[in-house]
């Protein structure tokens, strides 16, 4: 038997869009949840398909209704993606909604929607395949929100990123890497360091931290960006990346401690130790931002869009 824990965090690692499902009841009430398990299927017809769980509240509705939406959320609506993730009541009292031809909800400001009519029901162990025939969509051209098992990311702040860098910058690339409960740290002469590289040529961040990864021979999927900031006195630009190790090997470079215990005290670099320091909080939280800036001060781009003026 199979660990569902383990597995879970496996699918985790596949990084996904945000979507948004809706239909109505009998009543005519708008309902939806939300879903990454989302995919096109056939251009000609033209299908798409989304697994609704039998465990969510409205499964006997999507199991009978002819028509249904989707809306692939934009960057900037996690908010819309946690509500529909949370309890059933009042989802669309706190959303700006709007109906599709078919009466099916459609969420305002989505990147992408598709209203579509049921082609096909597939039972499939603890969910189902809904698939759907589309009849209209409608696409802004906005950048879509991002998920992985560490939470919301935005790739487009992450290409812009790599974008403004000074040419001649020093890049410096790492990993806070995560498994179960623990975080892998490198001892140094100083103290504690998150695993890091310098990037090469023209490699981009992800790119030559990946290759670094794979040099070292540890089992990480690397997932999005966590923090990105200058250091203008040594000309050097760093870029921080969460991810995720399928287990507590190594490869000699450092240990996993737990991030309970973490003293972010013994990290020496001023910017590293309040990166981690936030990394142990919104791991307690389960939000995970993004920073942008310099050593010193910046931004925290949250989910609700708060920000932050320290660095990390």
């Amino acid at each position: 038997m199979h660990d569902t824990n383990k597995l879970r965090r496996a699918f985790g690692s596949f990084m996904t869009g945000v979507t948004v499902v809706t239909t109505t009841d009998k009543n005519n009430t708008p309902i939806g949840f939300t879903a990454n398990s989302f995919t096109s299927v056939s251009m000609d017809p033209p299908l798409l398909l989304v697994c609704p769980g039998k465990h969510i509240t409205f499964y006997n509705e999507f199991n009978t209704t002819m028509h249904f939406a989707v809306s692939i959320l934009s960057e900037g609506q996690e908010a819309v993606s946690n509500n529909f993730a949370s309890g059933p009541d009042n989802r669309f009292e706190k959303t700006h909604w709007h109906r599709d031809s078919f009466g099916s909800p459609i969420i305002d400001n989505a990147c992408a929607s598709f209203s579509c009519r049921v082609h096909k029901r597939i039972e499939a162990g603890d969910h189902m395949v809904l698939i759907g025939e589309i009849l209209e969509f409608d696409h802004t051209h906005s950048a879509g929100l991002g998920y992985s098992s560490n939470g919301y990311f935005s790739l487009s702040k992450e290409q812009q990123a790599d974008r403004l860098t000074r040419r001649n910058i020093i890049g410096i690339t790492g990993a806070i890497i995560k498994y179960d409960s623990q975080v892998l740290v490198v001892n140094t002469n100083s103290g504690l360091t998150i695993p890091s590289v310098e990037q090469h040529g023209r490699h981009g961040a992800r790119s030559s931290l990946q290759q670094h990864i794979e040099k070292l021979g540890i089992n990480v999927t690397l997932g999005p960006v966590y923090s990105i900031y200058d250091d203008e006195a040594r000309n050097q630009r760093y870029t921080f990346f969460l991810a995720n190790a399928s287990d507590e090997s190594t490869a000699g470079i450092g240990q996993f401690i737990p991030i309970n215990e973490l003293d972010t005290n013994a990290f020496p670099d001023p910017a590293q130790s309040t990166m981690m320091s936030r990394f142990a909080t919104e791991v307690r939280n389960k939000v995970f931002g993004l920073y942008i800036g310099d050593v010193e001060t910046g931004d925290v781009h949250h989910t609700d869009h708060t920000t932050n003026n320290n660095p990390g």
